[in-house]
């Protein structure tokens, strides 16, 4: 039986297991893939490289650090968690088992795809998903965010403090508070379509336009719009990767592990730590920090309070 089980291997994942490491626990890492959707990043074009912040780059040395030390690697996606009181029981699709005394989940969450024609080509080419870790490399141009929720309209008043111009679409049947609309509507850079379903992304070697359609019930036509600009989001709710867990913890409303400061869940053997946890914020730099604090919480539990 292990100390410690770290299931998911982003930037979470990766920084809990170095510092697990580092502090002795016997640690195992169940992953199917180094890295999460850090492989994932966002390229514009005509991108100065000096404004790009290199959170990323942290994410390597993690990351070598953990595939140097191939013995506490577990590949394989997980299947089944049972809690056996003072253990849990891990099963990987491909049938191997292990045993833990204690879990962190750094599972992270998933975008909801649109399956629209151009979403995976252009994806990570001035197409992304998180507008907010961008911004900063949005100065002075173009930015189009398409969403149906609270984070599109946030995501737009947060791009239009460096861009030139944004334009949010807002889908049809959108859920959103209309105080955080009408602050959007009080920025001059922003300018919103309502009621829009996004019908296909084009471009060259990278997104350059998009195609919009609304719907009059009363008429039965369709309305299309293109869109050009350098920068396109995709603002939809992620949906925490947390199902296995499901019966095991409390959850937010989005389906995140609500966790505490320290990280810990409602099962006082069950850590949660980056976007899965509800402190979560999508960023790099904010997840590696996560991952220590749930490793060095679990730590202390191994030292302080559980000597067995």
């Amino acid at each position: 039986m292990f100390d410690c089980a770290i299931i998911g291997s982003g930037p979470a994942g990766l920084a809990a297991t170095v510092f697990a490491i580092r502090k002795g626990i016997d640690v195992r890492l169940v992953t199917g893939k180094l890295g999460g959707k850090t492989s994932l990043s966002v390229n514009f074009p005509d991108m100065d490289d000096y404004v790009v912040l290199k959170a990323k780059e942290q994410v390597q040395v993690y990351r070598a650090q953990v595939e140097y030390l191939s013995h506490i690697l577990r590949e394989g996606y997980l299947e089944r968690i049972e809690d056996r009181g003072n253990s849990f029981l891990l099963t990987l699709r491909n049938g191997d088992q292990l045993e833990s005394r204690y879990l962190i989940a750094t599972t992270g969450t998933r975008a909801s795809a649109l399956d629209i024609p151009g979403e995976s080509q252009f994806f990570g080419k001035a197409l992304g998903s998180s507008a907010i870790s961008y911004s900063h490399m949005l100065r002075d141009r173009n930015v189009c965010i398409v969403g149906n929720s609270d984070r599109a309209i946030d995501a737009a008043v947060e791009c239009s403090s460096q861009a030139a111009r944004v334009c949010l679409v807002l889908e049809p049947h959108a859920s959103y508070s209309h105080t955080a609309l009408a602050l959007a509507n009080e920025r001059e850079e922003i300018t919103t379509l309502n009621g829009y379903s996004l019908v296909s992304i084009d471009g060259d070697e990278w997104a350059r336009s998009l195609t919009i359609r609304r719907g009059d019930a009363t008429t039965g036509s369709n309305r299309e719009k293109t869109l050009e600009a350098e920068a396109f989001f995709i603002e939809r709710e992620p949906r925490p990767n947390s199902d296995l867990l499901a019966e095991l913890v409390r959850r937010d409303d989005r389906g995140a592990i609500i966790v505490d400061t320290q990280g810990r869940s409602s099962h006082p053997r069950i850590f949660a730590a980056g976007d899965v946890a509800s402190t979560g914020m999508e960023q790099i730099l904010i997840a590696l920090g996560d991952g220590t604090r749930a490793a060095l919480s679990v730590y202390r539990e191994l030292t302080r309070r559980d000597p067995n």
